[in-house]
């Protein structure tokens, strides 16, 4: 079981759409939740927000303990809506090698109708969105 920590902005959420930022891959739930309250307490945009975060359990396919490198895959398909936000998000779990990843590609593909796919390699316990984010309103940034 691995640990992926999703931060969220919600007031820049509406309907079926989250905005969300996908922060990194951890071992454990421990390792997630202290980078969660770094993020909330310290990065530019996360913490001039009222973001929120949660912590998905992934599962691994394969051996976790028999993998030869830090990298693993996931599969995730989506739709995006008349603003062009991405919705109806689906994941696979993690594979330990791209191939694996490649493999189930075609068949999430015929198991679940998404207009785009992506196959993605994280590299365990590195983040993502480290220096944060600006949001613009009118073209001036506000925080």
């Amino acid at each position: 079981m691995l640990y992926l920590l999703v931060l969220t902005d919600p007031e820049l959420s509406y309907g079926n759409y989250s905005e969300d930022f996908y922060i990194g891959l951890f071992e454990t739930e421990q390792q997630a939740e202290d980078t969660a309250q770094h993020y909330l307490k310290y990065i530019k945009g996360f913490c001039d927000f009222p973001c929120t975060y949660r912590i998905v359990k992934k599962d691994v396919i394969s051996e976790f303990n028999s993998r030869i490198s830090d990298y693993l895959w996931t599969v995730q398909g989506w739709n995006t809506n008349e603003d062009l936000d991405e919705i109806d998000i689906i994941e696979s779990p993690c594979f330990l090698t791209e191939e694996q990843a490649d493999a189930e590609l075609p068949v999430m593909k015929k198991k679940y109708q998404r207009a785009e796919w992506t196959v993605t390699r994280w590299k365990l316990g590195a983040l993502k969105w480290h220096e944060g984010f600006v949001r613009m309103v009118d073209g001036e940034p506000v925080n």
